[in-house]
């Protein structure tokens, strides 16, 4: 494989050394350089836009590329701006990958004013269908077009599954269970995050990030696992660090080789 694009939060970000996804490439003997499409505190619309503004870009790529995504918290929801962004330093290769003619703004939810006006706006329910919809978007375009990929959590990945507030939600079922389980690395809820719902949304509207440690073997997250194995940059930040990220890179490797993902997937 001649390039891998990476994308996500700014848990796939990291300036004085490699990051996850940069030694991800390394371990998978990736030709060129990482190409990071990552952006610190944005959110899933931008990662799915960008990924594919990319292959539009370069679509001579296609069968020569791999994938690699870390999705971030459902809670972010982005939007576009008119504005123009000249440049938009992403990492990779040469440092500057796309220039597109409109940039991008993160609302965090659920603090945000404006959606809290309407009454019947379900938080909850209305992040978890974005956030799948999401990944099978993005899902659905790299097997259409044979693209081999690993996706995975870089949040954990707190929303509601199967009912919301104790009303099942079988359409919400059905759309979850439309993800590739064996391209997405620990899908599947942790008790972490089940146990931890209410207090990692207190959290969210805190400039402070304190680090809560998984008590379970099972973790879903990159920064569960940064958690749980006191892989973070300080007890009051949880981002990675440096083992974190390679811990982490170890990780996906390991899943990618025990699942072949650097086949070529087949669109069915």
């Amino acid at each position: 494989m001649k390039y891998h694009l990476s994308n996500g939060c700014s848990f796939s970000t990291r300036k004085k050394f490699n990051s996850c996804h940069q030694q991800l490439g390394k371990l998978l003997n990736i030709e060129e350089p990482t190409i990071s499409m990552a952006k610190g505190g944005r959110g899933n619309d931008r990662i799915v836009n960008t990924t594919m503004h990319w292959f539009f870009k370069n679509p001579d790529k296609m069968k020569d590329t791999f994938v690699s995504v870390g999705w971030t918290s459902g809670y972010r929801w982005d939007y576009v701006s008119s504005a123009t962004t000249p440049k938009e330093k992403q990492g990779g290769i040469k440092g500057e990958l796309l220039k597109f003619d409109y940039q991008w703004g993160t609302w965090q939810l659920p603090h945000h004013d404006f959606f809290m006006r309407d009454k019947d706006f379900d938080i909850e329910l209305a992040s978890a269908v974005k956030l799948y919809t999401n990944i099978l978007s993005l899902q659905y375009f790299l097997k259409y077009h044979n693209i081999p990929y690993v996706f995975y959590h870089a949040l954990t990945n707190d929303l509601p599954e199967n009912e919301v507030n104790g009303k099942p939600r079988p359409d919400l079922k059905l759309l979850k269970d439309q993800i590739d389980r064996k391209h997405f690395y620990n899908f599947e809820t942790s008790e972490f995050a089940k146990q931890n719902v209410q207090m990692q949304l207190d959290n969210r509207s805190s400039s402070e990030h304190k680090v809560y440690v998984p008590n379970k073997d099972y973790v879903q997250s990159h920064f569960e696992f940064c958690a749980k194995n006191r892989w973070t940059k300080s007890p009051n930040d949880g981002h990675p660090s440096q083992t974190g990220h390679h811990q982490w890179a170890n990780e996906l490797h390991k899943f990618i080789k025990q699942h072949n993902l650097l086949d070529r997937p087949s669109s069915d």
